[in-house]
């Protein structure tokens, strides 16, 4: 072989060395790109799942962290709590009012529970009184009344607080005292803060004072 003919086996010698290259060059080029996007969309979605929305009082929406929001998850609770209490014993003597109440309170509660209590309450006579009476039930629930433990789920609770009767003539304060679980459930618009309570039932409701009011009389 002549001096021309090695340089031309060099010369294509180089040039596979080259295509090589470049190939290896494309291959880790793909690989570090399909790697980037891999690793973009694991992060899009761990961070999505870190987002929740929260329905502030029914018509605003407000993006909380999921750290944040597990944090708040007991302050949640409670509010649900109070949220049912109000609409089982917050009650006008008007008979659309009431049956408006228990119906969303069945949103919040399981329905075997609230419907146990509206039927018992109802067939005692309880409804008629109130309306016959023009009474108008409140109850009271602070914050430090309610004990939750959220170590657990089913959650475990108990509530304290002041159920009121108001008539025209006098002002009726009872104990109510009240106990159940509470568990997690998806949230919806009736449902924001996604809790159920279960195994409702009243424990104490006695009468704590009568106290005489005076009527208002218009001028």
């Amino acid at each position: 072989m002549n001096a021309t003919h090695f340089r031309s086996l060099k010369t294509i010698d180089n040039s596979f060395r080259l295509v090589r290259l470049v190939m290896l060059a494309i291959i880790a080029g793909s690989l570090a790109f399909a790697l980037g996007i891999a690793y973009w969309a694991f992060n899009s979605v761990e961070h999505s799942r870190q987002r929740v929305y929260v329905m502030e009082g029914g018509k605003s929406i407000m993006l909380a962290l999921a750290q944040e929001h597990n944090m708040n998850r007991p302050a949640e609770a409670k509010d649900h709590l109070r949220v049912f209490m109000r609409l089982l014993f917050d009650l006008e003597p008007d008979e659309r009012q009431i049956s408006k109440s228990i119906e969303q309170a069945t949103y919040l509660g399981d329905r075997l529970s609230v419907v146990r209590l509206y039927t018992d309450l109802k067939e005692k006579g309880y409804y008629t009184r109130l309306m016959q009476g023009d009474v108008h039930q409140k109850v009271e629930v602070e914050l430090e009344g309610i004990q939750i433990d959220m170590t657990q789920s089913p959650y475990p609770f108990k509530l304290k607080g002041k159920q009121l009767l108001v008539r025209s003539t006098s002002l009726t304060v009872r104990n109510l005292e009240v106990e159940g679980f509470l568990i997690d459930v998806a949230r919806t618009d009736n449902n924001p803060h996604g809790f159920m309570v279960e195994k409702f039932q009243i424990t104490n409701n006695q009468d704590i004072e009568t106290i005489a009011r005076t009527p208002q009389l218009s001028e």
